[in-house]
């Protein structure tokens, strides 16, 4: 690519070859009747009609109108649960009561014991490798998934960040 900023503006003078040579080429006219053949092959279409008050809404694309229904849909539906929870508050609260009194809480007694069984045994094998000098495999992967989040991040701002400086041939 050449480049020519360093150039001066060329003056009207200067070329008197090219200034030569353009003053004997004659003036082009279109001859007699262009105007009329051009205007001959022109096609006009008349305007349409006034759009009918609800043509434009049979004109849309089926999926707005999809999505509106559904998200109205959704919206009705939240609201008459809500209406419908708001005025049983007393049923809705003595039924949910039973049940996490005959589900949830034998359940939960349940979790709550195989946690303390499977604790005690984490604890214990973790405690030895401590103790005999061993690093266990959790605290490895704890760690390097605890450093890995913020070294993401700062790459992350690293690649995504204005470079400061730019190569000549890339600032082109």
């Amino acid at each position: 690519m050449t480049d020519h900023r360093n150039t001066p503006p060329l003056e009207p003078d200067l070329d008197p070859v090219l200034d030569r040579y353009l003053a004997s080429l004659g003036r082009y006219a279109p001859r007699p009747g262009f105007a009329d053949r051009v205007m001959a092959r022109v096609r006009v279409t008349p305007a349409p009609a006034a759009p009918l008050p609800g043509a434009r809404l049979a004109r849309r694309r089926r999926w707005p109108v999809l999505v509106g229904a559904l998200s109205g849909t959704a919206a009705a539906s939240s609201t008459a649960l809500t209406v419908w929870a708001a005025g049983h508050f007393e049923t809705l609260s003595a039924w949910l009561a039973a049940t996490l009194t005959a589900v949830g809480l034998p359940a939960w007694h349940r979790l709550l014991d195989w946690l303390a069984a499977q604790s005690a045994g984490v604890g214990a094998a973790v405690l030895s490798d401590v103790l005999a000098g061993r690093i266990p495999a959790m605290a490895i992967w704890l760690l390097a998934a605890s450093l890995a989040t913020p070294v993401s991040a700062v790459a992350l701002w690293q690649i995504a960040r204005t470079p400061v400086r730019m190569r000549k041939y890339a600032a082109r």
